[in-house]
C-alpha cells in the first residue's frame, strides 16, 4: 500500500495555493483537466470493472480501432478516500495507470506514482432478460449503486444547428431528423425498464438519473420524462432517489414529473451572462430564454423544495466562446454572480468541467487552467456552506445535490463530503 498520496511538483504548487482543498479534489481537477492516457492496463482493469457508457476521447481514433475491444475503458476511478475520477483519454496526458504485482493499479503524473486507484467490479446478475439479454447491457449502470437511463437519444435541437455547443450527442447529430438516425439510437426502452427491474432485486440502487436529448415543446419533453420516471419507479420501488436532468418546464410540467415519481430535478442553465446563452445554448434560447428558465426554476423550488432544485454550469465555455471572457478571474466572478443569486431562491448551483473531446465545438482547444476550477470549488462550497444549502442534505454520503459516486466528472459534491461542516473563512 501506498499511504498518503505522493504530489510532485506541480500537484504541490497546487495544493499549496489551495491548502484547504483536499488533496483527493486536487488530483481530482487536474485529471478531469489533463484526462488519462491509454494503457494495456487501463484495459485490463475494464475487463472486469463497470465499462464507461459515454466513451469520452480527445484522440482521433480511426473506427476500426474505436470498436476493438483493447481500447475499452473501465467508467470511473476510485482514489483511496472513495473519491471518484471520470475518464477521458488524452494520448498526451501525464496521467496514466500502470499495473504494479496482482490486481494492484497505480495512477501515475509522468514518472511519479501518485496513488493507488481502483474501480468499481462489474456485478453478475443470476438472471437474464426475457428475451435472454444480458441485464448489464440495458441497465446503465454508472457505479456499484447508481444508473442512468435516458427519455430519449435525440435531440431535437441539432435539428436545426441549434445544439449546445459542448454537447457531443447534439453537435454528432448537427442537421438530422430522427428518421436519419433511427439506427442509431435502438433504445429499447421496455427492456431497459425491465433491467431496472431486474438489477434492483440483486443490488441496493440508491439513485437513479434520468436525462436525454431536449424536444423543441418543452411540454411534449415534460410528457416523455414523466413517462420513463413513472415506469423507473415501478421498477426501483419507493427508496431509490430519481433525479431528472431536463429542460426547465412549466408548473404543469414539474407537477407531472413530481407525480410520476420524481424527487430532484436539475434544468441546467449552463452559462450565466446573458451576450452567451444564444451562442452556447441557441435552442433554449428560442424555445425558452434564460429569463423564462430562471423562473421555471424558481416555479420547480415551489413543487421539489428547497435543494432539490440544482442548475449546471458548464466551466470553461465563458473562456473559450467568441464573446467570452477574456481572464479567468472574470469568468470566476460571472459564477459567483450566478451562485449567490441561485442560492437566494434555494436553487443549487453546481458545476461541470467543459470537455474537449471530439465531437464538441471545443476539439482540440486549450481548457482552462486546473487552478480555475479548483477556485471556482473552493467559492462553491463557502457560497454552499455560509448561505445555509448544505443543510437541505443529511451529510456523509448525501453531502450535495449530486451524488458523489456517480457523478465523477464534478467536484462541487466532494468538498462536505470530504472537510466535514467545520465552518469556513472566506
Amino acid at each position: 500500500m501506498m499511504g498518503k498520496m505522493q504530489f510532485d511538483l506541480h500537484l504541490q504548487r497546487l495544493k499549496d495555493r489551495f491548502a484547504e482543498t483536499p488533496d483527493s479534489i486536487i488530483l481530482k481537477a487536474d485529471v478531469l483537466r489533463e484526462g488519462l492516457r491509454f494503457t494495456a492496463d487501463l484495459a485490463e482493469v475494464a475487463l472486469w470493472a463497470i465499462p464507461t457508457n459515454a466513451f469520452l476521447s480527445r484522440e482521433d481514433i480511426p473506427a476500426d480501432e474505436a470498436a476493438n475491444e483493447v481500447l475499452a475503458a473501465p467508467n470511473q476511478l476510485t482514489l483511496p478516500d472513495g473519491t471518484r475520477v471520470n475518464l477521458e483519454l488524452d494520448k498526451k496526458s501525464p496521467y496514466f495507470v500502470r499495473k504494479q504485482g496482482n490486481h494492484r493499479y497505480v495512477l501515475f503524473r509522468g514518472k511519479n506514482p501518485i496513488t493507488e486507484v481502483s474501480s468499481p467490479a462489474r456485478p453478475t446478475f443470476q438472471t437474464t432478460l426475457s428475451d435472454g439479454s444480458a441485464v448489464s447491457d440495458f441497465l446503465g449502470q454508472r457505479t456499484e449503486n447508481c444508473i442512468a437511463i435516458v427519455h430519449s437519444l435525440f435531440c431535437e435541437y441539432s435539428k436545426n444547428r441549434d445544439q449546445c455547443a459542448f454537447c457531443i450527442l447534439g453537435n454528432m447529430m448537427a442537421g438530422l431528423t430522427l428518421s436519419d438516425i433511427s439506427d442509431f439510437i435502438p433504445q429499447n426502452q421496455k427492456k431497459t425498464i425491465e433491467a431496472c427491474t431486474l438489477a434492483a432485486k440483486e443490488i441496493k440502487i440508491r439513485h437513479a438519473v434520468v436525462s436525454g436529448g431536449s424536444f423543441i415543446k418543452t411540454e411534449l419533453e415534460a410528457k416523455s420524462y414523466a413517462k420513463t420516471i413513472a415506469a423507473l419507479r415501478k421498477a426501483l420501488g419507493p427508496k431509490t432517489r430519481i433525479t431528472a436532468v431536463c429542460q426547465a418546464f412549466d408548473e404543469k410540467g414539474w407537477l407531472l414529473l413530481k407525480e410520476a415519481g420524481a424527487d430532484r430535478v436539475q434544468p441546467n442553465l449552463e452559462v450565466w451572462e446573458d451576450r452567451l446563452w444564444e451562442e452556447v445554448v441557441p435552442g433554449k434560447t428560442k424555445a425558452v430564454g434564460k429569463k423564462e428558465w430562471i423562473r421555471r426554476l424558481k416555479a420547480a423550488v415551489d413543487i421539489f423544495g428547497p435543494g432539490q432544485v440544482a442548475t449546471n454550469f458548464v466551466a470553461g465555455v465563458e473562456l473559450l466562446s467568441p464573446n467570452g471572457s477574456p481572464h479567468e478571474s472574470d469568468a470566476v466572478e460571472s459564477h459567483m454572480r450566478a451562485y449567490e443569486f441561485l442560492v437566494d431562491h434555494a436553487i443549487v448551483p453546481i458545476f461541470g468541467f467543459l470537455t474537449k473531446a471530439r465531437g464538441t465545438r471545443y476539439e482540440g482547444m486549450e481548457l482552462p487552467s486546473t487552478e480555475f476550477y479548483l477556485e471556482l470549488g473552493w467559492k462553491r462550497h463557502l457560497i454552499m456552506q455560509q448561505s445555509g444549502m448544505y443543510d437541505c442534505f443529511p451529510g456523509g454520503d448525501d453531502a450535495d445535490f449530486s451524488c458523489y459516486q456517480c457523478v465523477a466528472h464534478k467536484t462541487g459534491q466532494d468538498y462536505r463530503r470530504l472537510s466535514g461542516d467545520t465552518p469556513l473563512k472566506p
